[in-house]
């Protein structure tokens, strides 16, 4: 195998507190768990029509073990350390899976399974819009080249419409424009004033019409349609009262259209702060 280097990780840091935080620690590895196991994978061949492969099927018999392909062998490594009660599998989705470490709970280790392009663009994506939206994503730090695999925080998903840790931090993440909502709800206002969910509706669906215009919002019924009737009645002042997380939110929502009812428990968090952060951008896809 190849020497490894720093140099081999590309590195992305969202403030300088934080790199200070990742400088006190007794290196990279120690901050990333198997970071150089997982850079050591690149040596492997991407395709079994790679040289590695058509040269293990011209030597001669009796052949060594098949080469693996080093989506398969990441797989395979990933899955030991679960067995081995070292990482925990977090959650999958259509196209990629979410690891934690025992020697870091912090961080999470987002793997795009197979190689496949839309997986590895989700893990591009990720980076992309912490690094556009810091304020509404979680850090993303190490990454391989090809996006198979990225190191980002760990963020505690929202579950619940009407817990209170959730609730809390949709108001202190729009504080300004949660205020006003509440302060109007009785201007017909579809909404339970005591629910999370409901609240980042009126949040999502105001963010989505004032970056999208004219443009036509998917309705999935009745209350959808009086919320964009309140928004619209209150547009104005919705300008005047939003919050940085809200614009940062409406751009990101124009640029990667997002559809508002996916902001909603699951699909969003909290970090170490108690602030609203939306976890993935799996749910860019509409």
């Amino acid at each position: 195998m190849k020497e490894t280097k720093v140099t081999n990780t590309v590195w992305h840091w969202r403030w300088k507190n934080h790199l200070q935080t990742l400088n006190e620690v007794k290196g990279e590895a120690s901050y990333f768990p198997y970071i150089e196991e997982l850079r050591a994978f690149d040596d492997f061949p991407k395709t079994r029509f790679d040289k590695k492969f058509m040269d293990w099927l011209d030597s001669p018999e009796p052949r060594g073990p098949e080469p693996k392909t080093k989506y398969a062998a990441i797989k395979i490594f990933l899955l030991d350390l679960v067995d081995k009660g070292k990482a925990k599998k977090l959650g999958s989705g259509a196209f990629r899976t979410v690891y934690r470490f025992d020697e870091n709970p912090d961080v999470v280790l987002k793997y795009a399974r197979g190689g496949y392009d839309e997986a590895m663009r989700m893990n591009k994506e990720d980076f992309e819009i912490a690094r556009k939206y810091p304020t509404i994503s979680p850090r993303v730090y190490a990454h391989d080249d090809e996006w198979t695999w990225v190191y980002m925080d760990a963020v505690k998903p929202a579950i619940g419409s009407f817990d209170e840790k959730y609730y809390n931090a949709v108001r202190d993440t729009f504080p300004r424009l949660t205020n006003y909502i509440l302060q109007n709800i009785n201007d017909y206002l579809p909404i339970n004033p005591e629910s999370a969910d409901d609240l980042m509706l009126v949040l999502s669906i105001a963010a989505a019409k004032l970056s999208r215009g004219d443009r036509r919002l998917y309705s999935s019924g009745p209350r959808d349609l009086g919320i964009k009737d309140w928004v619209d009645r209150h547009k104005e002042a919705i300008l005047k009262e939003a919050d940085p997380a809200f614009i940062q939110l409406s751009k990101a929502m124009v640029e990667y259209d997002i559809s508002p009812s996916e902001l909603r428990q699951g699909n969003v968090g909290y970090g170490k702060d108690g602030k609203l952060i939306i976890i993935d951008s799996s749910i860019f896809e509409d």
